[in-house]
């Protein structure tokens, strides 16, 4: 695998990684996206909560560390959420992203590509 941009930490457990989810921000070793825990966090889920929410594929202090990152780059992450509200067939569960049948989800995504003959533009993410 060549990997275009090393993982770059942008806080202790925030980290984003071309490779994955097109370099958006995530919690580190995970595939669970800032935005997935700041959408969970703006529906009023408290931040405690949220871990129970994602069947525990990260912690409270991850929660936390993500809700800061978010209210430090509010724009980005709510460009972000506004970009998959506006794709929902594109906006895949973190739970499902996570899953072992991750090979089968990147198919569904590459087969919804290819039969629409359309690239997708992703929000940017900041240079790093």
């Amino acid at each position: 695998m060549t990997y275009l941009m090393s993982p770059t930490s942008l806080s202790r457990y925030v980290t984003r990684d071309s490779n994955i989810l097109q370099g958006e921000p995530i919690i580190a070793e995970t595939q669970v996206a800032v935005r997935d825990i700041v959408v969970f966090w703006k529906s009023g889920i408290k931040p405690e909560e949220i871990p129970q929410k994602l069947l525990q594929l990260v912690t409270a202090a991850q929660v936390f560390d993500a809700i800061s990152f978010y209210l430090d780059n509010q724009q980005e992450i709510d460009d972000r959420i506004a970009w998959y509200e506006a794709h929902p067939m594109l906006n895949i569960s973190p739970l499902l992203r996570c899953n072992p049948l991750l090979d089968e989800v990147t198919k569904y995504v590459e087969d919804y590509r290819r039969d629409r003959n359309t690239d997708l533009d992703f929000p940017e993410s900041e240079a790093v």
